[in-house]
């Protein structure tokens, strides 16, 4: 049998009754670690797992081999398992074991004495992470770094940090919350890693006051200039009235990266996101969707057509990975309906979708040169012919669509 026990943050005068009581009668105790002011004065035989955290390939194994260990334990003895704090806040081993459906005594989380000494309220928003594992950072909320118990462990927390926030962003220190020793020290986020720690360190990272990096802020900007009293020019335009603004931010886009000029790519991705936000923000006024619609649809998109990656799909090459898109796409989606969702604005673009949707392909020996002069010369032919190209290709592709959509009518 299996229970677990929240140490608290502090020593035995800290720890509840019913914990005490379970580790004095407990066969056999382990202790996720030694390093706890209660495994200081508890007068019990105990067994720790410190070694592993020297010896573990990665954290993620780390827990897992504690989780199996304990596992098999439990299956021979009344054992206990104590953890730092309370066992529901950011402890991955108690996820881990909860299959086994263990006697929890609950502890007095670290977050109390943290936000007390920090003097925040967490109802106003609070990100708990392993500081050892790769941990999430939403930079508009408050987040709270745990683990952070060596110079190592908190010089790759800075470097995922830094990513994020600027260098001379303010961080809190927090050492020994809610007992004698208790420290707190504010230092700047490049200077993280030039302090002391041990394993009751908790690092604060306050949220980044520069909105104008969130998304969200972005559409918010959006929706005060498309509110009663905004910008009349952007409260008078349709999504129709908005096409030539996205063609033109697109053709930047390009031009940006056909000169190399990154300062000036950054620019026009910016002005290309925009014009996302702003169909998003008046696809919300007509009730049709959200930005998050349009976001989740991409993420969902994207892990759902990586199964080489994210399932047992195999792709080793470019090659390979297109053909992998095209198939997981056509579950996705029927194949007529992809056939006649393709914009018919531009021929060779949908000569090109129809014949990818189609896997129609013929390798060839060509070089790109060779095949851009041949299509070069084939305008000159049909400039002398006075044969629009553009309407050819587009009645061609049409049928080709139309035999294609009633073979696959036919089949199902």
């Amino acid at each position: 049998m299996l229970s677990i026990v929240g140490l608290g943050p502090g020593g035995l005068d800290q720890l509840s009754l019913g914990a005490y009581k379970a580790l004095q009668n407990a066969d056999k105790i382990f202790l996720r670690t030694s390093w706890h002011p209660v495994a200081q004065e508890l007068e019990l035989a105990y067994d720790s797992f410190d070694s592993l955290y020297e010896s573990a390939e990665d954290f993620d194994s780390l827990y897992k081999e504690i989780a199996n260990r304990l596992e098999e334990e439990a299956k021979r003895a009344d054992i206990v398992y104590a953890v730092p704090g309370s066992p529901y806040v950011a402890e991955r081993t108690v996820e881990l074991l909860a299959h086994l459906e263990p006697k929890i005594y609950p502890g007095a989380s670290f977050l109390d004495v943290v936000t007390g000494a920090l003097g925040i309220d967490f109802t106003q928003g609070l990100l708990i992470e392993d500081g050892l594992m790769d941990f999430e950072i939403m930079s508009q909320v408050d987040l709270l770094l745990v683990q952070i118990y060596s110079k190592e462990v908190a010089s790759r927390a800075k470097l995922r940090l830094m990513e994020v926030y600027p260098d001379e962003h303010p961080v809190k220190i927090i050492s020994h919350s809610g007992t004698s020793e208790e420290t707190l020290v504010e230092v700047m986020l490049f200077e993280l890693d030039r302090q002391d720690f041990d394993h009751l360190t908790t690092v604060y990272i306050p949220k980044d006051a520069r909105e104008k990096r969130d998304l969200k802020a972005l559409y918010s900007l959006m929706e005060g200039l498309l509110a009663p009293g905004g910008c009349p020019w952007d409260r008078a335009q349709t999504h129709e009235s908005l096409k030539r603004y996205l063609l033109e931010e697109s053709y930047e886009v390009m031009e940006a990266i056909d000169q190399g000029d990154f300062d000036s790519l950054m620019d026009e991705l910016g002005d290309l996101l925009f014009q996302v936000v702003f169909h998003s923000a008046l696809a919300s006024e007509e009730g049709y969707f959200e930005l998050d619609d349009v976001i989740e649809g991409s993420y969902n998109k994207i892990y759902s057509r990586h199964t080489h990656v994210f399932s047992r799909d195999l792709a080793e090459s470019p090659e390979e990975v297109e053909d992998l898109w095209e198939k997981n796409k056509n579950k996705e989606v029927d194949q007529v309906k992809r056939i006649k969702a393709i914009p018919k604005n531009s021929p060779l673009h949908y000569a090109h979708k129809l014949k990818k949707i189609l896997g129609l392909k013929r390798s060839s020996d060509m070089s790109d040169e060779e095949l851009l002069t041949t299509l070069e010369e084939l305008i000159e032919i049909s400039v002398d012919r006075d044969i629009s190209l553009d309407m050819e290709l587009m009645d061609r592709m049409k049928i080709v669509a139309s035999n294609a959509i009633n073979t696959r009518g036919s089949v199902q």
